[in-house]
């Protein structure tokens, strides 16, 4: 459609889809004044005009399932919900693009992709209720992140609306393209808070012949992480994670490894022997094998920790060969206070979620666990949480920690794109 077509598109009133807010619509219990449903990009341009001219601020969601990522809105009176905009606007298989709108989801567009045995490697939690928007915008991924990458190494093109409702369009619809600033990218991650996301464009990978998985019990989380790193050198495995107990159904040890594959039938099993040798070696105990959609399945399971039903899900980035000293740390601060931890981490990038139980544990092991991470160059964020603990976070710095030296280009960011801080105000980092 035309920039001239949507704009007469957005004059329409019905395809705005207004009502009141409830408290159904809240965002960390802030419940917005009205919520709207535009049925296309020139109805979103005419709601984001309206917001900006009357110096009000609003949330872009798709269909909310990833909402609660981020620190509450300083500020919240429209919730703009783009779910319906969902269409899979263009699908190059021979050039292996695909464009797709802000409010299709992720598993509606794999099922196109895969009439053409296609795919995007991207697995983060619920994809049935997961949006383009929302992938971005979160920056959301799984354990396909150990060799498959994450959103910002798939991204090609984006289009967003501005705070004076101007359609803006970066990067292209073809994998090469002219030098210049990435700023797509500057989008990834930034929880809508420099602009209505409305369009993105991805290169595609073929979709691989074969998935298998092997699952290895081990007695703690340092062994486990060893072994881990041990087969990522030995076999590179497609994705690499390690969980504790109860998380895996059918495992019955402390600790498991989860070492999956993707490509051709051959090297998959030759990949496996390897890893069945690091097993017989001592190492562990081979407990089950999965093959192609069992091993889907098992992957989607551990991809959904990160919607854990838990007190708070904790994020911590660091070194992959700190990973076992990490968890062992944390376990041993949980105990301490009565807290029983469930936790399952990408081994092979450093990143590991931790759930925690009780409310009142969750500031007692940020202020326990932020410091030490920070000081090493790592990181802690407070993925998802009720707003009562997001509140009493914000003396120990808040949902994401200190950014470091880069706060200020943040900033600078935030104000150039978003002046009036119209979009998100206040959900970002420091305050942005």
């Amino acid at each position: 459609m035309s920039a001239a077509a949507e704009g007469a598109a957005g004059d329409a009133t019905h395809d705005l889809d207004e009502r009141d807010g409830t408290i159904a619509d809240a965002v960390d219990a802030i419940v917005p004044a009205s919520v709207c449903r535009p049925a296309n990009t020139g109805a979103v341009r005419e709601m984001v005009r309206r917001t900006t001219a009357q110096g009000l601020a609003l949330v872009a969601s798709g269909r909310g399932r990833h909402l609660a990522i981020g620190a509450p809105p300083t500020k919240l009176d429209l919730l703009l919900r783009l779910d319906r905009l969902d269409e899979i606007l263009e699908h190059h298989a021979a050039d292996m693009t695909v464009s797709v709108a802000a409010g299709c989801t992720l598993a509606a567009l794999d099922r196109v992709l895969a009439a053409a045995g296609q795919w995007l490697p991207l697995d983060p939690p619920a994809p049935d209720a997961t949006t383009i928007g929302g992938l971005i915008a979160a920056n959301l991924s799984g354990p396909l992140r150990a060799s498959q990458g994450t959103v910002r190494d798939l991204l090609l093109g984006l289009r967003w609306v501005s705070p004076q409702g101007e359609l803006v369009s970066a990067g292209g619809r073809v994998v090469k393209n002219v030098a210049g600033y990435d700023l797509p990218k500057v989008h990834v991650g930034a929880l809508g808070t420099l602009g209505v996301l409305v369009e993105a464009t991805f290169k595609v990978r073929p979709r691989p012949p074969c998935e298998r998985a092997l699952v290895l019990a081990c007695d703690d989380a340092q062994s486990a992480v060893e072994l881990a790193l041990d087969a990522r050198d030995a076999v590179e495995p497609a994705w690499l994670e390690v969980a504790s107990a109860g998380v895996l159904a059918g495992v019955d040890a402390p600790f498991a490894v989860v070492v999956g594959w993707l490509g051709l039938e051959e090297e998959v099993a030759d990949a496996e022997r390897r890893v069945h040798s690091l097993a017989e070696a001592g190492r562990a105990v081979v407990v089950a094998t999965r093959d192609d959609a069992d091993a889907g399945a098992l992957r989607e399971r551990l991809a959904a920790f990160a919607l854990e039903p838990a007190a708070a899900v904790l994020r911590v980035a660091t070194l992959p060969d700190a990973v076992g000293s990490l968890l062992v740390e944390a376990t041993r601060l949980a105990g301490e206070a009565g807290e029983t931890l469930r936790c399952v981490a990408h081994a092979a990038n450093g990143v590991a979620r931790i759930a925690v139980r009780e409310p009142r544990s969750v500031a007692a092991l940020v202020a326990a666990l932020r410091p030490r991470l920070e000081a090493a160059g790592g990181s802690l964020v407070v993925e998802r949480t009720a707003a009562s603990v997001k509140h009493e976070l914000a003396s120990l710095g808040g949902m994401f920690g200190d950014p470091g030296p880069g706060r200020t280009l943040m900033r600078r960011l935030k104000d150039a794109f978003d002046p009036q801080h119209t979009f998100a105000p206040g959900r970002f980092v420091a305050g942005i």
